[in-house]
């Protein structure tokens, strides 16, 4: 399975917005976005590939483990994140409406899957 398909299962849920594959350098492998939205997608992708660097830096001063997974909510975008590996993260933007247990849990079960891909 590519990375187009596993983006697809994670947008099932509902609320989805969009799924990417993302470097910790900014840079998407893959985007999927099944719905539209007045948010700027790319730009929110960039950005949040920083903030996931820095929480992954902090924990590592602090020695507190590695990331599992990052949820930050806005008004309008909650986004989840979950590293793949060292290098790259797996994203689910959702409205704030949206079914964030179920977007969590396909993040959580995708992401494995998607180490192979690489």
């Amino acid at each position: 399975m590519g990375f187009r398909d596993s983006l697809e299962k994670v947008c099932a849920v509902e609320g989805a917005v969009a799924a990417s594959v993302m470097g910790f350098d900014g840079i998407a492998i893959d985007t999927f976005t099944p719905a539209s939205s007045d948010v700027d997608i790319e730009a929110l992708l960039v950005e949040y590939a920083s903030l996931l660097g820095q929480v992954r830096k902090a924990a590592e001063v602090l020695q507190t483990g590695s990331v599992n997974e990052i949820s930050i909510g806005t008004e309008r975008i909650t986004a989840h994140l979950r590293p793949i590996n060292a290098e790259y993260f797996l994203l689910l933007a959702m409205r704030p409406d949206g079914n964030h247990g179920k977007g969590r849990y396909l993040l959580r079960v995708a992401a494995p899957g998607l180490q192979n891909e690489f």
